[in-house]
């Protein structure tokens, strides 16, 4: 199995996915999004990422290496490879699938609580869990035709979705503790746009919280690729 995982700003990479193939001999390499000439062919193994950014599919029209993108990824899912977008990567797949995407008044960004939705649950065979998990979006979008609701926050109706070959989250699973602080440092513009409700220390690089998201996301990616067995991730 291979990740090939499109990043769009450097800051912004894989996270705990990155941990979890490494622990499970798996290769993952970063292709930088704004350079579409550099895109791989993919293989019959192949496991498409697109990760998170600043930017939003609302500059596509303007923007000729993410229609490039876009195109690149309508491939993958016309020839039903398995596919994981996360927060802007969510985004691209929803316009893809025809889903129009809009913006927030003010900004999901910091720890929040997902009410998961119970067809989730049992698709993935995990529990419901009243854990915070890690926002930063200032876009959202309707659930597409076609697929189920991963959950929602109180700011976000959907907070993402997912078919037997895609699994597209709005929030940010894979965060790591660095990966927080890097977005706080690098984004931290954007901070004071927020919805001040959604987490009243504001965004910080909480380790308790992420290794719960982690250990929430593990189970789903290991059902998502239809990997079992028992792996050590440091």
């Amino acid at each position: 199995m291979r990740f090939i995982c499109l990043q769009h700003v450097w800051y912004d990479n894989a996270g705990y996915l990155e941990e979890w193939s490494k622990a499970w001999g798996s290769e993952l390499h970063y292709i930088d999004a704004k350079k579409p000439d550099d895109y791989p062919l993919m293989k019959d193994n192949d496991v498409l990422v697109i990760l998170g950014g600043p930017m939003s599919v609302q500059e596509l029209p303007e923007t000729d290496w993410m229609q490039r993108e876009v195109d690149y990824i309508e491939k993958a899912m016309n020839e039903k490879r398995k596919i994981m977008g996360i927060c802007l990567g969510s985004q691209l797949i929803a316009h893809i699938l025809g889903t129009e995407v809009s913006s927030l008044p003010q900004y999901e960004m910091g720890w929040a609580e997902l009410n998961w939705h119970t067809s989730f649950l049992e698709d993935f065979d995990v529990d419901q869990l009243s854990i915070p998990m890690f926002h930063w979006h200032s876009d959202i979008y309707d659930l597409p035709k076609g697929t189920k609701p991963i959950g929602k926050s109180e700011l976000t109706p959907v907070q993402g979705f997912y078919t037997d070959h895609i699994l597209a989250f709005q929030f940010h699973p894979e965060m790591t503790v660095e990966g927080i602080q890097n977005l706080i440092d690098h984004d931290d513009q954007e901070i004071e746009k927020r919805d001040k409700t959604v987490d009243m220390e504001g965004p910080r690089a909480d380790p308790g919280y992420v290794e719960q998201s982690h250990n929430r996301f593990q189970p789903i990616i290991e059902k998502f690729l239809n990997v079992h067995g028992e792996k050590k991730i440091d």
